[in-house]
C-alpha cells in the first residue's frame, strides 16, 4: 500500500515537472520587426541632432561660441537632421504613414 502511494505521488510529480517540456513551444513576447527597430533608432537620431542644434542656440546666445563655429556646428546638424528626417519620411511611406501629397490635378 506504502509503495502504491509512493508512485501515485511519484508519477504525478515527475508529469507535472515535465509537462512544459513536453508541450509546443509558447511564444512569449514577439520578435521585433526589423523595420520598427531602425525607425525606433532613426527616431533618437532625430531627437540627439534637435537637442544639439538646441544646445549650439544656448551656446552662441551666451557668448561661447563665435559666430563662424556656430554657422559650422548649425550647417553640420541641420544637414544630419534633414538626412535622418528624409530617412524616417521614406519608411513611414512604406509603412503607409508619413505625408500624403494631394495628387489631384
Amino acid at each position: 500500500m506504502e509503495w502504491a502511494i509512493f508512485f501515485i505521488i511519484a508519477s504525478v510529480t515527475l508529469i507535472y515537472a515535465l509537462m512544459p517540456l513536453m508541450g509546443g513551444r509558447q511564444v512569449w513576447q514577439e520578435a521585433p520587426d526589423a523595420k520598427d527597430e531602425q525607425i525606433k533608432s532613426l527616431e533618437m537620431e532625430k531627437a540627439s541632432f534637435l537637442k544639439a542644434l538646441k544646445d549650439i542656440e544656448f551656446e552662441f546666445a551666451s557668448n561661447k561660441i563665435n559666430n563662424d563655429d556656430y554657422d559650422k556646428l548649425r550647417n553640420h546638424y541641420r544637414l544630419k537632421l534633414a538626412e535622418v528626417m528624409k530617412e524616417l519620411g521614406g519608411n513611414r511611406d512604406i509603412k503607409g504613414g508619413g505625408n500624403k501629397e494631394n495628387t489631384d490635378g
